[in-house]
């Protein structure tokens, strides 16, 4: 699957990750995008933040269209 180039095309971007699993014939995807700040998301996503945003080939293959997205502060990691 290719990740949509909108994420990348945003200044302030920093990653995307695309999540699958599989459960019998039905695949789950996860999107996480990791941003700067706040201002950058609204660059992407536009003022209304937790309105999830879709793109027209969706319809090809999701089967349900989840409304709101969730937003969460990075506050640790793990160093490799």
């Amino acid at each position: 699957m290719v990740l949509p180039l909108d994420y990348q095309s945003v200044n302030g971007n920093i990653s995307v990750q695309l999540l699958e699993r599989y459960e019998g014939d039905i695949t789950h995807f996860i999107t996480l995008t990791f941003w700067k700040n706040m201002e950058v998301i609204k660059g992407f996503a536009g003022e209304e933040v937790e309105t999830a945003k879709y793109y027209l080939e969706d319809k090809e293959f999701l089967l349900e269209f989840e409304p709101k997205v969730v937003h969460y502060e990075v506050v640790g990691q793990s160093q490799q």
